[in-house]
């Protein structure tokens, strides 16, 4: 984080009081917002380029936004499946525990049965 940047000690201190982890999609998204506002820094030292009009502006923030409304529903199906997958892999392994339960039990017959023939 640079000192210096009054947007990223705002941004800090926003994620500092709401408990906002590093890795929140809405982090992404105002990461986004930090790139397009240093690239217009960049391009307004230049004295010939203009500054961008609010229409401009306004649209590129439109653009951000449907871009992390896209990410954002990306990353929650992507979480739904993981869930889904964590449930089916417990289940797995309980269809393994039993199995190999009835298995020792089964072995565990047949030698007595095999003990008692002999």
């Amino acid at each position: 984080m640079n000192a210096d940047d009054p947007l990223e000690r705002a941004i800090a201190e926003w994620q500092r009081k709401h408990h906002i982890a590093d890795g929140d999609p809405m982090i992404a998204a105002l990461e986004l917002v930090r790139i397009y506002l240093q690239h217009t820094r960049h391009t307004d030292d230049n004295q010939d380029t203009a500054i961008p009009s609010f229409e401009d502006f306004r649209g590129t923030i439109e653009l951000l936004d449907r871009r992390s409304k896209s990410f954002i529903n990306q990353a929650s199906d992507l979480v739904a499946e993981l869930r889904r997958f964590g449930q089916n892999v417990e289940r797995l392994n309980r269809v393994r525990f039993v199995t190999l339960l009835l298995m020792i039990a089964l072995a565990a017959i047949a030698g007595v049965l095999i003990g008692r023939s002999i």
